[in-house]
Formats: structure tokens, C-alpha cells, sequence
């Protein structure tokens, strides 16, 4: 048996006597975890050496019911489970990238009170985890320098107050300063991003943090909409691009490793995937079959969409509109003769 599986199963057998305030009889977590009764003896003898108050009461007929003191994890106000506290140990690395920031703090500041509340031995030894589960990250952004611009957008928001923002527009390549009514923030693929009613465009605008020169909280309020939800405003967008288009059906065929893939994951609420035999027509989905997956999208914006799309080469083939297939074609074309002359 290795390390890890000794680590998770003994992770999973805190979590489960904290469940059961009763106590649970040490037959029953035997069958639990596929294991002896001497192995969970073991694993009780190791885990009170680390410092786990773990208890037993005896009922009449002699039997024992092992259980943790509820009340292990209260300290002051801090009432957390031993789940809870491996979890928030492990979202310390989805987080990284906001380190040195006033939102970092407050997961640092969290998890000082979890160390409080774990013995240290304990804690130590849960360490190890970490080698159990990785948090990998590509083209992270490191958001230290734009902290206060944070701070200030995240007060705004929460007091209704207006902005000024200097950004850079990336696409257009121009910088200029705009005030802006700020609704949100967004973490979306390691970037934060702010909704905000643009008074310079008159509509909702979605601006990048990172392109954010300065940011500077103004005299005037404005007022949200008990209604408004941040995640509505992206239901018909592919990525953080927000669209009030109507959402238009998107077909699209996948074939080999593309079609494994994309079944793998949901990459849009509107998701609908159908298998389809090799010479199947449309009409005729089969379940199962490993020869082409149909995948339908409901999308008011395909900016996104078509960057992902592109990604997957000829694996990916759109199959309806015809004039999203036509402009399919012609990005290819145009990525094809960057390469003439070669071979």
C-alpha cells in the first residue's frame, strides 16, 4: 500500500468520524474502507500520536463506537471541519496568483487560524498531501502590483461608487481614462476581471485588471439592480466576453482525440454532445458509438468560442451556420499561408 492511499484513507476516516456524532462501530468502518480491523487500529494509534483527541463510547453489550469531539475545531469565533481545513489548505495553490493582495490576505489570515486549531504534528503530517495533489498552472498572471486597483474596485463595488480607470485597450492599442459604475468582479482563467457600466461607451463593459493603469474611486453613486447577477451576464458567452446578442445554435463535429476530449468536460451549459456512427447522418445519434461527436452550442458571442475552436484543427470541423463555417475556412487559410514554401 503507498503513502498516498494510507494519507487519503486516513483523511477520509477523520472526515467520517466527524459526520457521526453517535460514533461509528469499527466494523462498520472496516467495510467502509475495504480494509482489517487491525489497519484502522493502526490508523487510530497514529492519528491520537498526532495529536487527534479520537474517543470511543461503550454501549451494554460492550461494543465501541469510535467518534472526534464536535466541538475540536472551535476556537473563538472559528468553528471549522477537519475537511474543511484540508480544503482550504489545498486552495491556497488555486489562489497563488492573487498573492500579495488584500483577497490572499484573507485566505492567509483563514488559514492561520487553521493552524491554530490543528495540532502541529497534525498539521505536519497533512502536509503531505500536497504531494497528492498537485496545482499546476500555466500564463499566470501575479496581481501584487495591482492590489490597491483591486482594493478600490472591490470597495466601489460593494458601496455603489463610481470610478475612474485608466486602461490600456489591447486590441485597439490605445490608453485612455474613463469613469465607470463598477458591479463586480470576475475570476475567470486566472484573471480578474471588472463589469462595470462604461459611461464613455453608455452600455456594460467587462475590463481587465491587468490593463488597468490606475483606478480612482469618485464623488458619485449609482444605483444596482436588486436583480442583477454577475453570472447572468455571461450565460450566452463561451468565455468572460459579455453578450446581449440573442444565442444562435452552433454545430460543430468532432473527430479522434477532439471527440474524447470535448466529451470529457462541460464546456458550456448549453452543451448537447451526440455520438454518431461513421456514415450516421445527424438525425441519427448513437450513444456510445466512438466515431464522431456532434456538439451543439447555444452562443450570442463566438469571438471566444472561435479562438478555442481553431485549436483543435482539422478534429473540429463546424457543421451549421454555413457563415460561421465560411469564416472558419478563411482563418485557416490565412494560418495555411503563413507556412507556403515550406517542404
Amino acid at each position: 500500500m503507498s503513502r498516498g492511499d494510507q494519507l487519503l484513507r486516513q483523511w477520509e476516516l477523520l472526515r467520517t468520524l466527524q459526520t457521526r456524532g453517535a460514533g461509528i462501530p469499527l466494523r462498520e468502518l472496516t467495510e467502509r474502507f475495504g480494509v482489517s480491523e487491525r489497519t484502522i487500529q493502526r490508523d487510530f494509534e497514529m492519528l491520537q500520536e498526532l495529536g487527534f483527541p479520537l474517543e470511543h463510547d461503550v454501549d451494554v453489550n460492550g461494543k465501541r463506537y469510535w467518534r472526534i469531539p464536535h466541538d475540536f475545531f472551535r476556537h473563538g469565533p472559528l468553528v471549522i471541519s477537519l475537511t474543511e481545513a484540508m480544503a482550504l489548505h489545498l486552495a491556497g495553490g488555486l489562489l497563488a496568483p492573487l498573492q500579495g493582495t488584500h483577497l490572499a490576505q484573507g485566505l492567509t489570515d483563514i488559514m492561520e487560524k487553521v493552524r491554530q486549531a490543528l495540532p502541529a504534528s497534525a498539521l505536519n503530517y497533512f502536509t503531505n498531501l500536497d504531494g497528492i495533489v498537485h496545482v499546476r498552472r500555466t500564463g499566470q498572471t501575479r496581481y501584487a502590483e495591482k492590489a490597491g486597483i483591486l482594493r478600490t474596485l472591490e470597495q466601489a463595488a460593494r458601496e455603489c461608487r463610481t470610478v475612474q480607470i485608466g486602461y490600456r485597450a489591447l486590441w485597439r492599442g490605445e490608453e485612455y481614462v474613463t469613469t465607470c459604475d463598477p458591479y463586480g468582479l470576475v475570476l475567470y482563467d486566472g484573471d480578474i476581471f471588472l463589469v462595470a457600466h462604461s459611461h464613455r461607451a453608455g452600455a456594460l463593459r467587462v475590463f481587465k485588471l491587468a490593463r488597468m493603469r490606475s483606478a480612482q474611486i469618485m464623488s458619485g453613486h449609482f444605483e444596482r439592480a436588486d436583480d442583477f447577477r454577475l453570472e447572468d451576464q455571461f450565460r450566452s458567452s463561451f468565455g468572460i466576453i459579455q453578450s446581449s446578442a440573442s444565442p444562435i445554435e452552433i454545430a460543430v463535429r468532432f473527430t479522434g482525440a477532439g471527440a474524447a476530449l470535448i466529451e470529457e468536460r462541460v464546456w458550456h451549459e448549453s452543451q448537447q454532445l451526440s455520438w454518431l456512427e461513421e456514415d450516421a447522418t445527424l438525425f441519427e445519434p448513437v450513444a456510445g458509438e466512438a466515431g464522431s461527436l456532434v456538439a451543439t452550442f447555444q452562443l450570442g458571442d463566438l469571438v471566444e468560442f472561435k479562438r478555442w475552436l481553431l485549436g483543435f484543427g482539422k478534429q473540429a470541423e463546424v457543421l451549421r451556420p454555413d457563415w460561421l463555417r465560411a469564416e472558419i475556412r478563411e482563418e485557416l487559410l490565412a494560418a495555411a499561408a503563413c507556412y507556403e514554401g515550406i517542404g
